[in-house]
């Protein structure tokens, strides 16, 4: 609290800029001039039980103006996440109608989670999506529920063959290569518990060793940031998964697929997977149903994708499903993306403060 009594100070001798009035953080990033009660970030810091000396300059630095009530009330610049320059955008144009194959640039954020097995031996296991030039987003399970001694490796984008020793393939005379990224850090949601059957707040973000250079061939999604495109509803409408997962015929695909779904109520989830005793909470979305179109094991941590005004979105990550993947009137159940747009804001913003 006295770091909070100390911003109070410092401001009230600036008037500064106007509430909602776009400012710059200090680390350079972009935000809105806001009152410290409504900047999530802030408070954070402000109820940190070990505050530092460093966080109390950060919110010093955070200042932007005042509010005149009775009383003058602080005004801070607080980080506002925005998508990368052309996310969600692409330079492919022959998308495989009702197809299954994705073709090297149909969808350029999907990411292949390589794990160390020990024994210089390396395995595919999960995906993920790039969110912007240092983080991928994945399920917690992906790195909770995997045995022991497994160890995440790395993170791949540009592939197509998992099988194929050669690291570069030509299309159309353009020789096209896989790019591997170390991770640096992975952060699982504070509050998924591998226990609990309906796998809550299964999300996870890893933070990458080194930046991604975008090109045709790698490059983000968008997220839902924009309320209009948050609040579209799921139930009838159109989404796409894509992965290395598990097949009718295959423990795993060698060449990245990916499906066309239908969105379902939450109702319509629960309802199917009452024999088991889970139950839908408004983080999940319910997607699929359909007979032989699912996703599945080996799916876990792609991105559920929805196409809108030309631009792709990420609405969910792959959680879990039937046992039976594609089993008629058995949906999938994915991670909601958009109630944790604040949380990704905050845990990709947090190592900038360091």
């Amino acid at each position: 609290m006295k770091f909070l009594v100390l911003l109070i100070i410092y401001i009230s001798f600036s008037a500064g800029l106007e509430v909602n009035e776009s400012c710059t953080t200090p680390c350079n990033a972009p935000g809105k001039c806001v009152p410290v009660r409504n900047c999530t970030y802030a408070r954070k810091i402000i109820q940190k039980p070990d505050a530092t000396y460093r966080d109390s300059q950060y919110l010093v630095m955070s200042k932007c103006g005042i509010l005149s009530e009775s009383r003058p009330i602080p005004l801070v610049c607080c980080p506002s996440m925005l998508n990368p320059d052309q996310c969600g955008a692409l330079d492919f144009a022959n998308r495989i109608t009702g197809g299954e194959v994705t073709e090297l640039g149909e969808h350029p954020w999907v990411a292949l989670l390589i794990y160390d097995l020990g024994g210089n031996r390396f395995v595919p296991k999960c995906g993920g999506s790039l969110l912007n030039s240092r983080y991928v987003l994945t399920a917690a399970h992906c790195i909770m529920d995997v045995p022991q001694k497994w160890k995440l490796h790395r993170v791949r984008f540009s592939e197509w063959n998992t099988i194929s020793k050669e690291n570069c393939t030509t299309v159309n005379d353009e020789e096209i290569c896989r790019q591997d990224f170390e991770v640096d850090k992975i952060i699982v949601h504070p509050d998924y518990d591998l226990k609990v059957r309906n796998k809550l707040h299964d999300i996870t973000i890893l933070k990458l060793a080194e930046e991604v250079i975008f090109d045709k061939y790698v490059r983000p999604i968008c997220l839902p940031l924009d309320p209009t495109v948050r609040q579209l509803p799921i139930d009838q409408n159109d989404f796409t998964v894509s992965g290395w997962g598990q097949t009718e015929t295959a423990y795993r695909s060698a060449v990245q697929l990916h499906v066309d779904l239908l969105g379902r109520s939450n109702e319509i989830c629960d309802e199917a997977f009452a024999i088991a005793n889970i139950k839908l909470a408004e983080t999940h979305i319910c997607v699929g149903g359909e007979k032989g179109k699912d996703s599945c094991k080996g799916d876990s941590g792609g991105p559920l994708m929805r196409l809108v005004d030309g631009v792709w979105y990420q609405f969910g990550v792959v959680s879990f499903g039937s046992r039976f993947c594609g089993s008629e009137n058995f949906p999938g159940i994915y991670t909601n993306v958009a109630r944790y747009v604040d949380w990704i804001e905050e845990t990709e913003r947090e190592p900038l403060r360091g």
